[in-house]
């Protein structure tokens, strides 16, 4: 997808580590390029969406907070509408 989208890290541990946005970038692209696979392999784009927006929307929740979870989904959503 190609962005990073900003979100505050005061409350992960790894804040500290100069190589941290490296290491989100690289996970990032190598789990869309595999949802991606999974989509076309299953032929179904809304089950994967749902599956991985579950798993993201409680997992953000439980390391970030409601509120830095809804700004990342907000986020998201605002970068997908300007396509």
């Amino acid at each position: 997808m190609g962005q990073l989208i900003k979100i505050d890290f005061n409350n992960l541990d790894n804040k500290k580590d100069k190589n941290y946005r490296n290491k989100l970038v690289r996970i990032r692209d190598e789990i869309e390029d595999y949802l991606n696979l999974v989509s076309r392999n299953e032929n179904d784009e809304l089950a994967i969406a749902l599956a991985a927006g579950r798993f993201a929307a409680m997992k953000l929740t439980q390391l970030t907070g409601e509120i830095e979870t809804k700004k990342f989904v907000n986020e998201c959503i605002i970068t997908t509408l300007k396509k």
